[in-house]
């Protein structure tokens, strides 16, 4: 399985001409509740969030899928507040214990998915400073989430992100 994850604005989204049986698409601009930090998800409810929104099983969908596609404003070599709160919100996808992954101490992932890449697009303006941070946040995201390859590519332009996802 294929996510697709956007904070774009729909007709930015549709322009992309991104054929929807490709990818479940989550657009991150839908309104939800980010992360309270209760860990029920972990201990509770394990693998489903207890917020009960359009989020409380992204864990499962992010931990099952086999390539992940965050699509995201710059933010300060970062991503936008929408993208981060899917994220925060798939904490489910890894359990509270702990094991060694490419010599980093890493959470034991949930599900058993064989995840073989993450692309990350990040759009707008970046300064040096703010693209060697989103080159250490992509590589940390990789080893967290347990992707085998990661793509980061930084885009001036939202009309540049077509020809990336092609």
């Amino acid at each position: 399985m294929k996510i697709l994850v956007h904070d774009l604005v729909e007709q930015d989204f549709s322009q992309l001409k991104i054929a929807k049986d490709d990818y479940k698409v989550i657009n991150a601009n839908v309104t939800s509740v980010p992360c309270v930090g209760c860990f029920n998800c972990w201990l509770v409810t394990p693998g489903i969030c207890k917020i009960n929104d359009s989020l409380q099983y992204i864990g499962s969908l992010l931990g099952n899928s086999e390539e992940t596609i965050l699509i995201s404003q710059n933010c300060y070599g970062g991503y936008s507040e929408q993208v981060k709160k899917i994220l925060d919100r798939s904490v489910p996808a890894s359990t509270p214990f702990f094991t060694y992954r490419s010599w980093k101490i890493r959470h034991v992932k949930r599900y058993r998915m064989n995840r073989k890449q993450l692309t990350v697009i990040l759009y707008g303006n970046f300064l040096e400073t703010e693209a060697r941070a989103a080159g250490l946040m992509v590589e940390g995201n990789r080893g967290n989430m347990g992707f085998k390859k990661v793509n980061l590519y930084m885009v001036n332009h939202i009309n540049e992100i077509g020809r990336i996802l092609k």
